[in-house]
């Protein structure tokens, strides 16, 4: 889902320093809001040691549970055209059936569209009694705290992200959640509606007001679509990271919060209008990334975990967007179309339909999850087949489940009252996987520090797509160009690809690290950057040319970290951005590719000061010669002028 900057425009640099620091003690307006409100749930208080077993195989207690491929995958369809790969998910059945753990006592902020409260497999784990409570920031007619969406919302995003998360598992209805007993909050900051994507209303959704702040995680599935650098002094951005810096310092009783991101759908398409379409041309013909993840300026804050999307084969979707900054994947599924069940709709008015012009992968599996309520609205609803002018809504439908026909083996009607989708995907859908898997983390051990929760996702992630190799192009002087490099593992011992992050989560791993932890990460220190002065050059790039090696002077001993968090920040002039490549190099020899060529930037504007995140040298030293290389494609024959970089490293003090 994308944010829509304009209702942001007026707000200036000086409201957000008041703004933050008013609404981490209570900001009246919103909490005026919520005095009033309702008491959502008062049925669910239940002990937070008591165990909660989920079986995703029986039927009896979870009927949607065997489709629930992104928990366990045993190449099952889920309504769509192909099956998956078996093996390919999360390994949460350990942590689910066999643990029993649910995500109980934990607390997850769905900042999103919105979030219906009444659904039945979501109701149990919202509670108006919890250390977290949902704000509606709409002004309709629902209550103060009920951030549902409305009739004329059709679908909402935020009800499937929360199912993913959060669907109450044993109901003998739906299936299950990552976490089924985690506690739920909503925010629907994520509305295009004038009024609402103000940014104070931004802050209290991420810890910043009394009602958001005893939230543990943060799931954020959404990202700007943006086809140029984002402002250094842009309200949203400068607020959300003093809010990312707040809430991992001072929240979770000073251990933390976790604030999960979605790192974009922009590996083929940025949007619909034409500006989008042209800019993402030259990534596609070259197989790269047209939006590379740190052109979302969050995607390069420490304190957030950027997350990739992964499909129900075990590989990158087709839409994930990629860059150095990603932390980790999860399973966000591809489209869920089933292309047999469409085809019959269309030969009923001797129609067909030329799939060979459209996405392959529309027919892999999607996520199953909750949807709007009811056979009117959402992903799933009734539709009229029997005109020809409603085979547009047999391709919105999807497939037999969203249309309420699909049985189960016994013949009874899984979706007939239209309450859960099996389509929702994207980064979008990656993200809650994730959010929902930290909540079982934090069950498993609730004092882990936000630090030790990303150092136990880094070191147990699976290696999918284990032969991947990159991709190869060739440039103005003939070369084949490594564009994007395959898996590398750095000096640390950590495996790391711009594709995956470090790689998928591992919930079975995970858990049990995090039930064993004694790894001490020290005292988190973030350097100013680097160098301070002077780093300002003028170079000029040739065509075609791929040597210009840039020397950083060298980080001094005594400023040794061990890095957890590398940001950079590149200055770069072109009349076509979209030619330059930037690959940087650790003292160690590890590679990075911080900004991969043909990206959509293209020829809108200049890098200055443009940050990038990198998260290839995690445990790696800092100290040392850091070198960066410029490539100038060529490809649209345009000369380019470096003029400069600088580092700002986080991590732990190691002396050499």
């Amino acid at each position: 889902m994308s944010l829509n900057r304009n209702y942001f425009a007026f707000l200036s640099i000086s409201v957000i320093a008041v703004s933050f620091l008013s609404a981490c003690g209570k900001n009246s307006n919103n909490d005026n809001k919520s005095n009033d409100a309702i008491t959502q749930n008062n049925s669910t208080q239940e002990a937070l040691n008591d165990k909660y077993c989920t079986d995703l195989s029986d039927g009896s207690k979870n009927p949607l549970g065997k489709f629930q491929w992104h928990l366990k995958n045993t190449g099952q369809r889920a309504f769509a055209t192909e099956g998956g790969v078996a093996g390919e998910d999360i390994n949460a059945e350990p942590a689910l059936k066999d643990e029993c753990l649910s995500g109980n006592g934990v607390s997850v902020a769905v900042v999103d569209s919105g979030m219906q409260i009444i659904h039945p497999s979501l109701k149990p784990n919202i509670d108006g009694n919890s250390k977290a409570k949902s704000i509606n920031f709409r002004d309709n007619r629902l209550q103060n705290n009920d951030p549902s969406p409305i009739p004329e919302d059709d679908e909402d995003h935020g009800t499937m992200v929360s199912g993913i998360i959060a669907m109450r598992s044993n109901l003998g209805f739906g299936g299950s959640g990552v976490a089924p007993r985690a506690k739920l909050a909503g925010y629907n900051i994520i509305q295009a509606e004038a009024g609402v994507q103000q940014f104070q209303n931004f802050v209290d959704s991420l810890g910043g007001s009394d009602f958001s702040k005893g939230n543990d995680i943060f799931n954020m599935s959404y990202g700007d679509n943006n086809l140029e650098q984002i402002s250094s002094d842009d309200p949203i951005t400068l607020g959300a990271i003093t809010a990312y810096k707040y809430g991992t310092r001072h929240l979770r009783n000073g251990k933390g919060a976790l604030y999960v991101k979605a790192a974009g759908n922009g590996f083929t398409k940025l949007g619909r209008d034409r500006p989008s379409i042209e800019a993402c041309k030259m990534a596609i013909k070259l197989g790269v990334t047209c939006q590379n993840s740190s052109m979302n300026t969050d995607n390069t804050i420490p304190e957030v975990i950027t997350v990739g999307a992964i499909s129900a084969k075990g590989k990158k979707t087709s839409y994930s967007t990629t860059g150095s900054s990603l932390w980790i994947s999860a399973p966000g599924g591809e489209f869920g179309f089933d292309k047999n069940w469409i085809d019959s709709q269309y030969a009923r008015f001797s129609k067909t339909v030329e799939w060979q012009n459209l996405r392959p992968s529309l027919g892999e599996p999607a996520i199953v999850t909750t949807d709007v309520m009811g056979s009117r609205y959402g992903m799933s609803k009734i539709v009229n087949f029997d005109s020809e002018f409603s085979l547009d809504d047999v391709f919105s439908i999807r497939n037999s489940f969203n249309a309420g026909y699909a049985v189960d083996n016994e013949g009874r009607y899984l979706n007939s009252e239209y309450n859960y989708t099996n389509t929702m995907n994207g980064t979008s859908s990656a993200t809650p996987v994730t959010s929902g898997s930290l909540a079982l983390i934090l069950e498993a051990n609730p004092n882990l520090t936000w630090r030790d929760v990303k150092y136990i996702l880094a070191k147990t992630a699976t290696k999918v797509d284990p032969n991947f190799a990159g991709v190869k192009v060739k440039i103005a002087n003939g070369e084949d160009y490594q564009a994007e490099d395959g898996w590398t593992k750095n000096a640390a011992g950590f495996n790391f690809s711009n594709w995956y992050g470090f790689g998928r989560i591992n919930v079975g791993e995970a858990v049990k690290l995090a039930k064993n932890y004694n790894v001490n990460l020290g005292t988190y220190t973030e350097n100013n950057w680097y160098p301070l002065r002077g780093y300002a050059t003028n170079l000029a790039v040739a065509p075609g040319a791929t040597g210009l090696i840039y020397k950083i002077p060298s980080i001094p001993k005594a400023a040794n970290l061990k890095i957890e968090s590398l940001r950079a920040e590149v200055s770069v002039d072109s009349d076509y951005i979209g030619d330059v490549g930037l690959e940087l190099t650790s003292p160690s020899g590890t590679k990075s590719i911080i900004w991969n060529i043909g990206n959509a930037f293209s020829s809108n504007g200049n890098l200055v000061n443009m940050p990038i995140q990198s998260n290839a040298f995690y445990g790696e030293n800092s100290a040392g010669v850091w070198t960066l290389r410029v490539i100038n494609s060529g490809l649209n024959a345009k000369t380019v002028s470096f003029k400069g970089i600088r580092l700002q490293i986080a991590g732990q003090k190691v002396s050499l």
